[in-house]
């Protein structure tokens, strides 16, 4: 970690947080620690789902989602009310170690990634977990922190243990350097005001490339991301089905009504090591429905080129509606998608305001 970067920052930060008791909303702070820790294991597991909608909506990971209910009850329906329920009982309170405790959590619910986890073990016990989203990623890359994971799926408690530590080291340096005892949720909002916007100076180059080929969880990731992405620009995404003609179940599709029109739709295939020949006569088939205004093959950039030499001779049977979208850009796009999101709902959503 770059010590002299970050007692830059700390003491910047620290000197406005003194001017102005408020500057860092301190009892908006406590409210949300007293609001989670009422929370016990019981009261989890009894709530209905009106108030399982207050717990999870008031959480900051949720900030990007403007339509809060659709995405909860997503949550809900693909998971069971009751798994979900006693799931994060047992993520919050269970008596197996932390690194036990996420790595099942994980494995067994979906839609919940580790900014959403990290945040309620925050809340339950903000002296022991960090809250890890990309607000934190940024931060520990710009501190020259290493080894720092970009995937979701890389995240194993394990990993979020030893990236804990970090956040504790700057917790230490709080109380010896500058003699204040503050939690790691102080951290955290230390994190978000000073350094989630900051680049690198000496990013590591000659990253090697993304691909999901032989690596089976960075490719259900992307496919999250692209379900995620049509979520946020209002699609319904919740659509499940063969594609026309063929056995295949799409990865991804963005479903949307229009008036009179009835539905356009946009089907994603994220392609790994499968057979390529296989991928085109799904996208092909998928093609020939007329609501289908794009099919999208999506890959690492070798993988598109393989699929676009396969191609070469019948990009007219796909009525023009063939699209390649790089894994690269898919992340991308959801990263300043998800950003541009946070920055509008928290205009107009002020009571979850940091």
């Amino acid at each position: 970690m770059n010590k002299e970067l970050l007692y830059k920052h700390l003491e910047n930060y620290l000197s406005r947080v003194n001017l102005d008791n408020d500057f860092n909303d301190l009892q908006e702070r406590l409210e949300r620690e007293e609001y989670y820790k009422s929370y016990t294991s019981d009261k989890i597991v009894s709530m209905d789902e009106e108030e399982f909608y207050e717990y999870i909506s008031k959480l900051w990971a949720m900030i990007i989602w403007g339509n809060k209910h659709y995405i909860i009850d997503k949550y809900i329906n693909d998971n069971g009310f009751e798994t979900l329920k006693k799931s994060i009982a047992y993520l919050l309170y269970g008596n197996d170690s932390i690194e036990i405790r996420w790595d099942t959590f994980k494995e067994k619910i979906k839609g919940f990634g580790p900014a959403m986890m990290s945040e309620l073990l925050c809340y339950i016990n903000p002296n022991e977990y960090m809250i890890w989203n990309t607000t934190a990623l940024n931060a520990y890359k710009y501190l020259g922190i290493k080894d720092v994971p970009r995937h979701n799926y890389q995240l194993t408690g394990k990993k979020y243990i030893e990236l804990t530590q970090h956040s504790k080291e700057i917790q230490r340096v709080i109380l010896e350097k500058y003699n204040k005892e503050e939690n790691l949720l102080f951290v955290d909002y230390f994190f978000w005001d000073s350094l989630r916007e900051l680049e690198p100076i000496n990013e590591e180059k000659n990253q090697p490339k993304e691909t999901v080929v032989n690596n089976k969880s960075y490719h259900n990731e992307i496919i999250d991301y692209i379900k995620n992405i049509g979520s946020l620009l209002g699609y319904n995404t919740d659509v499940k089905g063969n594609i026309k003609n063929s056995g295949k179940i799409a990865d991804a599709i963005w479903e949307f009504n229009v008036g009179n029109l009835g539905k356009i739709k946009y089907v994603f295939e994220v392609q790994d090591n499968g057979s390529i020949d296989s991928l085109i006569v799904s996208l092909m088939n998928a093609s020939q429905d007329i609501s289908v205004q794009a099919v999208v093959a999506v890959s690492d950039e070798h993988q598109i080129n393989k699929i676009k030499q396969h191609c070469n001779n019948i990009e007219g049977s796909f009525n023009g509606k063939l699209k390649f979208w790089n894994i690269i850009e898919v992340e991308r796009a959801y990263t300043e998608l998800s950003s541009s999101m946070e920055i509008i709902n928290k205009a107009i959503n002020v009571e979850i305001d940091k």
